[in-house]
């Protein structure tokens, strides 16, 4: 039979290879992944798989790839990830597709009434808390910049998460859903927000219609910076802050566009309709 395969396809075919090689070759093994390495392993082994996909349609004939482009650089780490609706694509069955990583509590010593209490819940409702927490904890992880780094929850606090980077940085997290009081749907300023340079605030409206505020401003000290944004959603008042690591006096890597574009996304909206309608 004779051999179909252009020198162009063969030269493809080695790019690809190639690039598969060194994308794959950086990465550790499973078993050896530590909890702050999980997601770039985890993003990187995905373009590995579209490097090694590429390959065998160029090698078999089937399909004829032009040019394959492998994302490089830090760019793709401080952008926020368009979003999806998780749905499986015609190409994936439902069986194929990997679940998400368990992602393992941080723990803390009860400091608060709240945090006590929920040590003592019943096992049914502390398994619900549980479970909210690590679907927030991966969605959170989908719709952040990767800069946050790896997000998991905080054993005792509904509502608390951290967010760990490889190089040690500790990003404090608050997704809170609470029972709304009688004020306004959208916060004004606070004018401390607008005296200080730097700081800043903004209004903004969700899909649905949702009134968002929006602000930058300076937590822990004056060299660090935290964003945070609230709205109103049903009968709840709702708030995800990134706030900064105070320790390796780092501002919080979130702007308050990005935090607006994620709490904007389906599927957050989804998890905030869901605490919503069950309160806790």
């Amino acid at each position: 039979m004779k051999d179909n395969i252009t020198e162009e396809d063969r030269r493809s075919a080695l790019l690809v290879r190639d690039a598969m090689e060194r994308t794959v070759a950086g990465l550790p093994s499973v078993h050896d992944l530590v909890p702050a390495a999980v997601t770039q392993g985890r993003r990187r082994r995905a373009r590995a798989r579209l490097a090694i996909a590429a390959g065998i349609a160029c090698v078999a004939g089937a399909v004829v790839f032009g040019s394959l482009t492998l994302p490089v650089g830090d760019d793709a780490r401080t952008t926020v990830r368009p979003a999806t609706s998780g749905t499986p694509s015609p190409h994936e069955s439902p069986e194929s597709a990997q679940p998400e990583p368990y992602r393992t509590p941080v723990h803390i010593e009860p400091t608060s009434d709240d945090q006590r209490s929920m040590a003592h819940l019943p096992p049914a409702e502390r398994k619900r808390r549980t479970q909210f927490q690590q679907d927030a904890a991966v969605l959170l992880d989908k719709l952040l910049p990767d800069a946050v780094g790896l997000i998991r929850p905080v054993d005792l606090d509904v509502s608390q998460f951290q967010g760990e980077t490889e190089d040690g940085k500790v990003f404090t997290i608050i997704f809170s859903v609470r029972p709304s009081d009688d004020g306004p749907d959208s916060k004004p300023c606070p004018s401390a927000a607008l005296a200080v340079k730097g700081g800043s605030c903004q209004h903004a409206t969700l899909p649905g219609g949702i009134e968002a505020r929006a602000l930058r401003v300076f937590a822990d000290s004056d060299e660090t910076m935290a964003t945070d944004v609230h709205f109103r959603y049903g009968h709840s008042d709702v708030r995800l802050s990134i706030n900064p690591d105070s320790a390796a006096k780092a501002s919080a890597p979130v702007t308050s566009e990005e935090l607006l574009t994620a709490v904007g996304d389906s599927r957050f909206l989804d998890l905030v309709r869901n605490a919503d309608k069950h309160p806790m």
